[in-house]
């Protein structure tokens, strides 16, 4: 095979992040450059990588060659049944593909990639809209405080596609701003993300897409305006007509408003226009406080969208009026959950206990005197994203090939599993996960200023002791120092008895979170203590690659926000996936899973405003009396067979469960139920005498 051969397939592999989830495709390129593959985990840069002489010695390997033939028809096959139209439109501010797709911040990001490649896999018609972010930050400590170092991203490395003179334009208070698409190809499913950094534009204008989730309230609303009305705008321009309309959160609101504009200008009454979009529209929103949601002034209201109220022939107070509570004052902050809400007629919480809070507090009053209709759609998480490749394989002779998204029967097959032939799966990740550690550790220190020894950083933990992981964004609700509150018990449970226990923390603070960099500097300070530090660590730099790092190597992940304020958590699912068993809160998605000790364990009960003492009481009595005494007892030899058991226990109760498979089928109902609405109203409306 000439190595022309070899490289257009291999491109074809790389230009597609089916890769993400396909393990095949990912030692493909492992196998081409191995060094680059371990450094990156990125196929782009592993093709800029292959020099002639390398790409000859591919071609002449008759194996390779078979393996890049069979992976290339494989994912031929799989678009084969692409449909010609999307169905459905999801717009999100953050997508979580890739590592090295920086258009993500956290765990809305990880949901939106989730539910993409899990439309991918099921032929469900989707196409996403989102932003192309030209700046990424990079968390850099200073005496463990965190600071943002910001990183130009380069689009076409992480694997963008720009789409060759295609311009929408969209009004910004009078100044008209050019905006370039990006398409990604996820599978099935191509997702858009849109760019303001276009030449035409004045230097103000280029960088409104530069930063996620930053700058004042005008940018912000700038940005959102750019999602909203830019990605209406750009699916038109690409020729698809999606029948439903997906906002993931508030930030993408403004599509609503844009739609009802078109519906307007092309004939259809207000009221009418308002009743298509609202059947046409599904709102997840992930908000458990309402000081979570996006507010905008009067002022900018009426600078950004008069010229709007004036096209659809209604006043600003009825525009705002759309984005306040009944009898709310006309001069308070607009809100987008709210203008979402009213906009769409399937509104989904993403768990039950959010849904009961949403009711209760945070939606329910645009609904006095009545029961809100607020559904639930409860988060799960793509499972071969978040799985590694040794654990896939015990799931695909034992559960069977669609172990993804297979029901509760098929998972009674984990118990199948020689309990050695798991146990030694669990040994290899959890020492991976210490080399690991071991290698990135004197790194990231010197990276911080380290000049003293750091022979201790390669040699910190146990690879064979209890190793539990608290990695999530430092947000306050989420309590990320919760162990550390308690400096004693953490000290002696990490130093304590002839098997330590091995504690790592990560994760990152919104940059504007100065209460999250506090969290941190407490974990980072305490992480140095020399009598400590041989087995309890903190890693900056969390992203999606150390997440799957950690959660492959992870025999506990440790999850306690407060109760109620954790929309549903996703992180916790994951674990499942890798073999590692939960220990949670009662909060979000975890509130409705039966978690009985056996499978995994609920720190104290459902009784809401538990004090930070009391949950780490809890926390810390689980760990010392139950959790560390069961991995340890190997009576029966060098395996914990209790531990062993309660491990098949969590796969067989909980992955069927936590599989994002039924998440998108039911999305794919309210989908279904809102075209054929928006389809007889809109036809209703063609029909009147005023439609021109």
């Amino acid at each position: 095979m000439p190595s022309k051969d070899v490289k257009a397939p291999l491109e074809r592999l790389a230009g597609n992040f089916r890769w993400v989830w396909d393990q095949p495709v990912q030692e493909l390129f492992k196998l081409a450059e191995p060094s680059v593959w371990e450094r990156t985990h990125n196929p782009r840069e592993v093709l800029r990588a292959l020099t002639p002489r390398r790409m000859k010695q591919l071609a002449s390997n008759t194996s390779f060659q078979e393996r890049v033939r069979a992976a290339d028809n494989d994912l031929t096959t799989y678009l084969a049944d692409q449909p010609a139209q999307p169905l459905v439109a999801y717009f999100c501010m953050e997508h979580g593909i890739a590592p090295d797709l920086r258009v993500y911040a956290g765990g809305l990001g990880m949901l939106a990639g989730c539910i993409e490649k899990t439309a991918s896999d099921q032929q469900v018609a989707m196409v996403s809209v989102g932003l192309r972010y030209q700046q990424r930050f990079v968390q850099r400590l200073s005496y463990g405080w965190q600071h943002e170092d910001w990183e130009q991203t380069d689009p076409e490395a992480a694997g963008l596609e720009l789409i060759p003179d295609l311009r929408v334009h969209v009004d910004l208070a009078g100044e008209r701003v050019a905006v370039k698409v990006w398409r990604a190809r996820v599978g099935r499913v191509d997702l858009y993300l849109l760019d303001t950094d276009v030449e035409e534009n004045p230097e103000h204008l280029r960088g409104i897409t530069d930063r996620l989730y930053l700058g004042e309230k005008e940018h912000r609303l700038r940005q959102e305006m750019v999602l909203g009305v830019g990605g209406v705008r750009a699916l038109d321009a690409l020729g698809l007509t999606p029948t439903v309309y997906h906002a993931n959160e508030g930030h993408a609101g403004f599509m609503c408003l844009d739609r009802v504009a078109d519906l307007v200008t092309g004939g259809v009454g207000i009221d009418e226009a308002v009743g298509i979009v609202r059947a046409s529209t599904v709102f997840t929103t992930h908000t458990a406080v309402p000081a979570g949601f996006d507010l905008f002034e009067r002022g900018l209201i009426e600078k950004y969208y008069s010229g709007w109220a004036g096209q659809c022939g209604v006043s600003i107070d009825w525009l705002m009026n759309l984005g306040h509570f009944p009898g709310q004052p006309g001069g308070e902050p607009f809100n987008m959950a709210l203008l979402c809400t009213r906009l769409a007629d399937y509104v989904n919480a993403v768990s039950r206990l959010h849904r009961e809070i949403t009711e209760q507090s945070v939606l329910g009053p645009l609904w006095p005197g009545r029961a809100a209709p607020v559904r639930c759609v409860t988060n799960g998480v793509h499972p071969r994203t978040w799985t590694p490749p040794q654990m896939a394989a015990l799931f695909e002779r034992y559960v069977g090939p669609r172990w993804d998204y297979a029901d509760a029967e098929a998972w009674q097959g984990v118990w199948e599993i020689p309990d050695d032939e798991l146990w030694r799966v669990r040994q290899q990740l959890r020492r991976e996960l210490v080399e690991h550690v071991r290698w990135y550790l004197p790194r990231s220190l010197r990276a911080q200023g380290w000049s003293a020894d750091l022979a201790w950083a390669e040699q910190v933990l146990d690879p064979e002791a209890l190793t539990v992981v608290i990695a999530r964004r430092a947000a306050e609700y989420k309590e990320t120092d919760l162990l550390v509150s308690d400096p004693d018990r953490l000290r002696a449970l990490t130093r304590g008895g002839p098997r330590p226990v091995n504690v790592i923390f990560s994760g990152l603070a919104h940059p504007a979170d100065e209460g999250g960099k506090e969290r941190i500097r407490r974990i980072v300070e305490f992480s140095y203590g020399p009598d400590v530090r041989a087995n309890l660590v903190y890693l900056p730099g969390y992203d999606m690659r150390l997440a799957q790092v950690l959660l492959a190597g992870a025999d506990v992940w440790l999850n306690h926000p407060r109760r109620g304020d954790e929309a549903c958590g996703t992180s916790f699912m994951k674990s499942v996936y890798s073999g590692g068993r939960i220990l949670t809160t009662a909060d979000g998605g975890a509130d409705e899973l039966i978690v009985d000790g056996y499978n995994g364990w609920i720190i104290g009960d459902r009784t809401f405003g538990a004090s930070r003492e009391a949950m780490a009481h809890n926390a810390f009595g689980l760990l010392e009396h139950v959790i560390t005494p069961q991995f340890n007892d190997r009576f029966d030899g060098e395996m914990p067979a209790g531990w062993v058991e309660g491990v098949k226990q969590s796969m067989a109760t909980l992955a069927w469960q936590v599989s994002s498979g039924p998440m998108v089928d039911s999305y794919q109902r309210l989908y279904t139920e809102a075209a054929r609405r928006a389809r007889r109203l809109t036809e209703a409306a063609r029909r009147a005498p005023a439609f021109v």
